[in-house]
């Protein structure tokens, strides 16, 4: 579903300077599979998570999403997009909508969903998600673990192909991280094909098909969970899950 070869990036700060975020990145996720990506602050995780659906742009490399290249210059970026599920730290939902609103608005907007079937569709989803007595809430009355699960029912909306997580759970409070990857769970047993940044270690021992360990914006090993959690082969990655286990 997702091939990555030789993916490179680098960032330029305010002084002149280049920070290479990405230094030769290559995986693949196959159809209906879990990628868990693991590693220190700063090794790349988000960055490369973030070029599976060109919200970043890369310099050099190639990327290909269930056959179409993200660096063909008639790429049709936007639809791409529509294609691939984003779920983020912060949840970047509408404040000035309700729930409701907020999973609504993008399937009529990107894919041109008339209103009575977006809001039979947005509200399905709000029951999957476990917040469909929430629907007329505005964010600023849902706790944190809502307002997730309003951002993963507005990325369901769209059908993806990929959902992307980027450490979906590092801004919940410790009562409502496992509900959410709960909810993540029933998403990969339903065959979701996902790529999930997170340092939630039990969960990619349970659920993960490959996981890969990155730092200094390259991966330093990649794996089957047993492999990686019983016979690390880097002594880096040994160290590193010493560290947080």
């Amino acid at each position: 579903m997702v091939i990555a070869e030789d993916v490179r990036k680098t960032y330029s700060s305010s002084d002149g300077r280049s920070h290479l975020a990405l230094a030769g990145v290559t995986a693949e996720i196959d159809r209906g599979n879990v990628l868990v990506i693991f590693g220190p602050s700063g090794s790349g995780k988000s960055t490369f998570l973030r070029t599976l659906n060109a919200l970043e742009t890369i310099d050099s490399g190639r990327i290909v999403v269930d056959g179409v290249s993200l660096t063909d210059p008639k790429a049709d970026l936007n639809k791409l997009r529509a294609e691939v599920g984003m779920v983020f730290q912060l949840f970047n939902l509408f404040q000035h909508r309700t729930a409701l609103d907020n999973v609504m608005l993008p399937q009529m907007v990107v894919r041109r969903r008339p209103r009575a079937e977006a809001l039979r569709r947005s509200h399905e989803l709000l029951e999957k998600v476990g917040i469909g007595d929430r629907a007329s809430h505005y964010p600023s009355q849902l706790s944190g673990g809502q307002q997730q699960r309003v951002a993963i029912a507005r990325a369901l909306a769209m059908d993806p192909k990929v959902m992307l997580f980027d450490e979906p759970t590092s801004a919940l409070d410790p009562e409502t991280v496992k509900g959410i990857l709960d909810l993540m769970k029933v998403l990969a047993c339903e065959g979701m094909t996902m790529a999930v940044v997170t340092h939630e270690m039990g969960f990619a021992r349970e659920i993960a098909d490959r996981m890969l360990f990155m730092e200094n914006g390259l991966i330093v090993e990649e794996g089957t969970p047993q492999q990686i959690f019983d016979a690390p082969r880097q002594e880096r990655t040994k160290a590193f899950l010493e560290q947080i286990l």
